[in-house]
């Protein structure tokens, strides 16, 4: 029997996208692959809450939630596992850089392991790649884990996020999670995704002051659980599928 599975959508000032990504979802029929989608509105100062409203308000489908001060990507997707009530769980953002179609494709592999994470394919973004890069090795050198080209993107039973949410709430509660179940299970396999140009706007979790940020965020991570650190040095890979 095919296992119940929620989207979660994050959204944070993007009132210009909701409409878009919406018909984007039903008209090409792809929502019938979820059980539920959670929107979480992560604060917005525009008008992201109301056009959620406006289109979603009325479904038993689609459902939700808001922040009422903006807390980072990795809490509304926290939040979105929270409410959501499906056996597993995914998420993708508005801007629709991923093709809900591969997801979607994905979703519906029968051998699917217990986790899946989405690597990028390509982007041809040199600047945001050398910066990422940065974060990356960092991660590898503190932690032993190796995150270079992951989007954030999963597909994992919800039970197994909940137990392992990241201390962190902001873009790199991503990374953090991605360190975190990489301990606690060897069902993983990485699929490459594409990764498309937004559709509209500018992202609002990449700048150089983010990348600085996550920087410094990552190396807190050792003092916010130093047992992150001190397990990498017992532990010589985390075994991963590709």
């Amino acid at each position: 029997m095919p296992k119940s599975i929620a989207l979660i959508v994050p959204v944070f000032n993007e009132s210009e996208l909701v409409a878009s990504f919406v018909e984007n979802l039903t008209a090409q029929g792809l929502h019938e692959a979820f059980t539920e989608v959670v929107f979480v509105d992560d604060g917005s100062q525009d008008s992201t809450w109301v056009q959620l409203e406006l289109i979603l308000g009325t479904s038993r489908v689609f459902r939700i939630v808001r922040h009422h001060v903006n807390q980072g990507l990795g809490a509304a997707i926290t939040t979105g596992v929270i409410t959501a009530s499906a056996e597993e769980v995914c998420w993708v953002p508005i801007d629709q850089e991923i093709d809900l179609k591969d997801i979607v494709r994905e979703i519906a592999r029968t051998n699917r392991p217990e986790v899946v994470l989405f690597k990028r394919l390509h982007r041809n973004q040199i600047g945001r790649d050398i910066l990422s890069f940065a974060v990356f090795s960092l991660s590898r050198l503190l932690f032993g884990c190796n995150v270079r080209h992951q989007t954030g993107l999963f597909i994992m039973r919800r039970s197994l996020f909940l137990a392992n949410i990241p201390l962190t709430k902001r873009a790199i509660a991503n990374l953090e999670f991605l360190i975190r179940i990489q301990r606690v299970t060897q069902a993983i396999e990485n699929v490459d995704i594409a990764v498309h140009p937004r559709i509209s706007g500018t992202s609002k979790t990449f700048s150089v002051r983010s990348i600085l940020r996550s920087l410094i965020e990552l190396i807190g991570l050792i003092l916010v659980d130093p047992h992150l650190l001190k397990r990498r040095r017992n532990e010589s890979k985390f075994p991963v599928r590709d």
